[in-house]
């Protein structure tokens, strides 16, 4: 047997503990085992993958080992044994193993073993049942592996515990020689930016406005620069906005996407108060929209009359124009709100493309002032402040009932703990999660008055205050009171200038 060369295939997952082999481990015991049995080790370099993962659950593919897959398939792997420290090395996947040793078996390539110092052939049939039985063998330890952690994290997220890297605004304090986590506290200078950003805007500030003054005063943005970015980007609109949308800030624990306990850290804002940020910062009306950075003010929130689709902004020509030497010059183009249509598609006038367009400035005088005398009639802010108390109170009741049921949740937990009745639980969680589930797409649902616009309506003088607002601060606005609908020209219009109201509908919210 002295005349066989060996090829390796090294792997490990990321090891925190220490204990594992790692690659160049594997290869050094190898290399021992190797020469003892007199075999040639292969002049081409190993097969290795480094902290990569071979169960069912891993998400990064191993490069090298469908390179020496293909090798195997391909007849070009120029060896006549395969070497690898252990059987789960190779694959905790039984399917993907088994593929393995059949290819081995084809290409006439036994496999060594390292840690059971023993040469396999596929061709026979107690050494194929040996390794299939490894392979068994690993893929049920990888998911009796999978199973305990997710039982640990489940159970530590029920304790209200961290999981992860620290959250912005709080500082973990560990003890100096055990390393024990003792407490998480409030970050001295972080804690108060996002219970800044908060309260602003619940009073009616947009994320643009807290993004640009946080930038402006020098605050460290919340995430580090990435490795493959020099500098940081600073504070944006979507990161303020993604920050209090953290449940982790109003106290509480989340475990796939369910708040499942109180958190062992303090509160940076009231659970409440959390739970009215989020209706304000994700109301129907505004989900998936993005005013920052907006160019133009009714792009996206205006919509045509024909298929619903919201309009964009593009460029029209204003055609040619003739001179006094019959010679003609092309004349400038101007903006225009257009509807994209439905690509390929008619709409319901059997029309396909766009079904209608408008001039930009004209579209934008018109809405605004339809905007202005809305807001400007004397009850609008009676109606308001009305529709804002039910919103409140209902919102309330929302909350207490869904606390009291968390609340009920808790005290079966207890019990079924104490008189190991884990069934009861179960039962009790079947039951009660469709009823918690509803009321908080309830919740999700009530859409209280932007507080910029109370703010505005408060402060009187909306037409002064317009001109001096940002533009994704007059795009909330818009949003917020109205959705104008532009009809295509009729043909009674057809060849006029100028602003055509009838072309205009407004769905009032």
């Amino acid at each position: 047997m002295s005349d066989l060369s060996v090829r390796e295939y090294l792997r490990v997952s990321r090891d925190r503990s220490g204990e594992g082999k790692s690659p160049d481990q594997q290869h050094d015991d190898n290399l021992r085992s190797i020469a003892q049995n007199g075999w040639a080790l292969h002049p081409f370099p190993p097969y290795r993958d480094d902290d990569r993962s071979a169960s069912r659950f891993a998400t990064k593919t191993r490069e090298d080992f469908g390179r020496l897959i293909d090798d195997l398939e391909h007849d070009t792997f120029g060896a006549e044994i395969l070497a690898i420290w252990e059987s789960s090395r190779g694959s905790r996947r039984v399917g993907e193993w088994v593929d393995l040793v059949d290819l081995c078996k084809r290409r006439g390539v036994r496999i060594w073993v390292t840690t059971h110092g023993r040469l396999y052939d596929p061709a026979v049939a107690r050494d194929r049942r040996s390794l299939l039985e490894d392979a068994v063998d690993a893929e049920y330890e990888s998911d009796k592996t999978s199973e305990r952690l997710l039982r640990s994290v489940r159970a530590a997220a029920e304790l209200g515990k961290p999981h992860g890297k620290n959250l912005y605004g709080y500082r973990r304090v560990y003890d100096p020689q055990t390393r024990r986590l003792l407490r998480i506290e409030e970050h001295p200078e972080q804690a108060p930016i996002v219970k800044e950003a908060a309260q602003r805007i619940l009073r009616g500030d947009s994320f643009y406005a807290v993004a640009r003054d946080l930038n402006e005063r020098g605050v460290p943005a919340r995430r580090p620069a990435r490795k493959d970015h020099r500098t940081s980007v600073g504070w944006t609109p979507p990161a303020v906005k993604q920050m209090l949308s953290t449940a982790a800030y109003g106290g509480k624990r989340l475990h796939k996407g369910e708040i499942v306990s109180d958190a062992v850290w303090p509160a940076l804002i009231e659970f409440e108060t959390w739970e009215r940020l989020q209706a304000l910062m994700s109301p129907k009306s505004r989900r998936r929209t993005n005013d920052w950075p907006a160019a133009h003010l009714l792009a996206g929130i205006a919509i045509c009359s024909v298929c619903g689709a919201p309009l964009r902004v593009g460029r029209q020509n204003a055609g040619k124009r003739t001179l006094d030497d019959s010679s003609t010059v092309e004349r400038k183009t101007y903006l225009t709100y257009v509807c994209p249509g439905v690509p390929g598609r008619p709409g319901p006038d059997g029309k396909k493309g766009f079904h209608v367009g408008m001039r930009k400035e004209l579209l934008d005088e018109a809405v605004i002032e339809l905007l202005f005398k809305r807001l400007e009639q004397p009850d609008f802010l009676a109606r308001q402040e009305v529709d804002e108390e039910n919103v409140r109170t209902e919102r309330d009741s929302l909350l207490e009932e869904i606390n009291s049921y968390r609340s009920y949740l808790d005290q079966v937990r207890d019990q079924a703990a104490q008189e190991m009745r884990f069934e009861l639980i179960l039962d009790q969680e079947k039951r009660l999660a469709p009823k918690i589930a509803a009321a908080e797409r309830r919740l999700a649902q009530l859409t209280a008055t932007d507080p910029l616009i109370m703010q505005i309506l408060a402060d009187g003088g909306v037409r002064e205050r317009w001109a001096s607002m940002e533009l994704a601060d007059q795009r909330r606005v818009v949003r917020a009171i109205m959705t104008p609908v532009v009809k295509p020209i009729g043909r009674d219009w057809r060849g006029k200038r100028g602003m055509n109201w009838e072309r205009i509908e407004v769905l009032w919210r």
